[in-house]
């Protein structure tokens, strides 16, 4: 393919995206469906034009998003906080999988008439949910922290647990042997043992050390290269073994949870990961079969609905006994009704070793592409029923600590004058929180007791971490006057009603960004020159009045004096 036809792929891909993904928005369904929309579009089984009919590598390349996104959610969770969650994963988790699964088979068996290995096969594969269609939705409406959010999460992390027996079944359910030296429980045992093991010393000690070295250097560049490079790598060695990508990544996440560096590595994988998983949902409608669904729709509408029906009820009915509120119940049934992306790992699997036929395997697939595609119809329809029982809509869990910064003050530069600004409202006793771009100068003013974290503001993770949209003032004090401007504009534009306090180094300056409604902004030099010329004009022997009275005049009307000299000088 030359650069041409590429880029043509590319402004088809993001033209339908767009178009796609503003419009489902529009009518409430989400940008999830619009995704899987474009990816029907402009896919190789609809009319018109194709971006690519290698649909199984691209969902190949994609699927590094949704390792990106468990990472990202790995960095939220310490161990403390997952272990509190162990009767949800193990217990609620466990019960879902295993009877969701003896249902649907047992539907499938008697009404759909597959054979009873079939039968267990689609029992397992529609069991589970699509990680990276729930997880999105949780993060973007920020609703992982809340009771629907932490239980379908629970729900996710053992189904990825759940992959490996799964997989192991195939083999016995064909009743064929595996090729090569058989592998006994406890050698696969020791061998998750050994992975689990390596993970832990990278994620708890070598990878902490390699990015304190990167960092004291300022080399971010390398930073982020280490970070790509031990979450992808991670993932690498769990699939290796027979274990969801997913966890290995979700573990070294959890390995750097409580790290100093958290923020600024969510950052750095935030816009990567957004793009794959876009592209990963575009693969997803691009796979659909559009004529083998029409060929085979009457069916499809049957049974589809049917099974999620039966796997809805399934899991409204677990959250109840498991002492889950009914709203949540309910949210957490619309949220995991789709099955997941590793049932078509499974039903491909399946179909080598004989156990589906290549109609099942494409009917199955197509089924669980639908139920993807419904997910927003069932998470509109679980809230609408949810805020029929009245009370709080979004319950927060017990554990679940309030955010501690509210009214607050942001300060961007933890060099000596934003340090200093920081001191002042310690003493004052005014929360605050400091990022700097540069990790090495936060760490360091965080070694000093001051509240700093490595970040860019700029970033939409770092203004979620800094709680902009509840601040009441932002200090700018970066090394470099042009970013102070620019950042000062910038948050001016996404944060209306956000008093920002900006130093520029001249009057010029000041008053260009207070001509851009930045009130606050001010110069670096006046006052501090004031002062020194002050000292000068008394060693000189002047009087301290004299020198009051002149100080006075030169402050009067906002410096108007020396804004008047200002704009002489430049005539001249």
């Amino acid at each position: 393919m030359d650069v041409s036809a590429i880029l043509l792929a590319v402004i088809l891909m993001l033209g339908s995206t767009v178009v796609c993904v503003l419009l489902f928005e529009q009518l409430g369904f989400g940008s999830v469906l619009g995704l899987i929309v474009a990816g029907i579009l402009i896919g190789p089984h609809t009319p018109g034009p194709v971006v690519t009919d290698h649909v199984d590598e691209l969902q190949h390349v994609a699927e590094i998003g949704v390792v990106l996104l468990m990472f990202t959610i790995g960095l939220e969770l310490r161990p403390k906080k997952l272990w509190r969650m162990r009767r949800l994963i193990f217990g609620l988790g466990s019960a879902q999988m295993l009877l969701t699964t003896a249902l649907v088979g047992t539907y499938a068996f008697y009404v759909m008439n597959d054979s009873w290995q079939t039968s267990i096969i689609l029992g397992f594969g529609f069991a589970m949910s699509s990680t990276a269609i729930v997880m999105t939705l949780l993060e973007k409406k920020g609703d992982l922290p809340r009771e629907h959010g932490q239980g379908s999460f629970a729900i996710l992390m053992a189904q990825d647990l759940w992959i490996v027996p799964i997989m192991a079944l195939i083999p016995i359910l064909a009743s064929t042997p595996t090729e090569g030296p058989s592998v006994s429980a406890w050698q696969e045992l020791a061998l998750v043992g050994m992975a689990l093991a390596v993970l832990f010393l990278v994620g708890r000690f070598l990878l902490p050390a390699a990015l304190a070295y990167t960092a004291e250097r300022r080399n971010m560049e390398a930073f982020g290269a280490v970070v790509y490079l031990t979450v992808l790598a991670a993932a690498w060695m769990m699939e290796q073994i027979g274990i969801s990508m997913t966890l290995g990544a979700l573990l070294i996440g959890m390995l750097l949870s409580a790290s100093d560096y958290r923020h600024q590595i969510e950052a750095i994988t935030d816009p990567f990961k957004g793009l794959l998983m876009g592209l990963f949902f575009v693969a997803v409608g691009m796979s659909i079969d559009i004529p083998a669904f029409l060929a085979n729709w009457q069916a499809l509408l049957l049974h589809v609905p049917a099974i999620l029906a039966i796997k809805i009820a399934v899991l409204v009915a677990l959250a109840l006994a498991f002492g889950i509120s009914r709203p949540a119940a309910f949210r957490m049934g619309g949220l995991l009704s789709q099955a997941g992306e590793f049932a078509f790992v499974l039903f491909g699997a399946a179909a080598l070793l004989g156990l589906m036929s290549d109609l099942a395997t494409t009917l199955s697939i197509l089924g669980v592409a639908i139920s993807m595609i419904l997910t927003p119809v069932f998470i509109k329809a679980a809230d609408l029923i949810a805020s029929r029982f009245g009370g709080p809509a979004h319950s927060t869990l017990p554990e679940e600590p309030a955010d501690p910064l509210d009214r607050h003050v942001v300060i961007v530069g933890c060099e000596e004058r934003g340090r200093l600004v920081g001191f002042m409202l310690e003493q004052s006793g005014i929360p605050y929180i400091a990022f700097d771009q540069d990790a090495g100068v936060a760490l360091q003013a965080r070694s000093r007791g001051r509240n700093a974290l490595p970040g860019d503001i700029l970033s939409p993770v770092t203004q979620r971490t800094a709680g902009l949209g509840r601040a009441k003032a932002v200090f700018l004090s970066s090394r470099d006057p042009h970013r102070t401007k620019s950042l000062a504009v910038t948050l001016r534009q996404l944060y209306p009603s956000l008093d920002i306090y900006a130093m520029v180094p001249s009057i010029e300056d000041q008053t260009k960004l207070r001509a851009r409604g930045i009130r606050h902004a001010g110069t670096d030099y006046i006052e501090s020159t004031l002062l020194i010329g002050s000292r000068l004009l008394r060693n000189l022997g002047h009087s301290g009045d004299d020198i009051d009275r002149l100080v006075e005049s030169l402050q009067k009307d906002d410096y108007a004096t020396l804004r008047a000299h200002t704009n002489v000088a430049k005539a001249d």
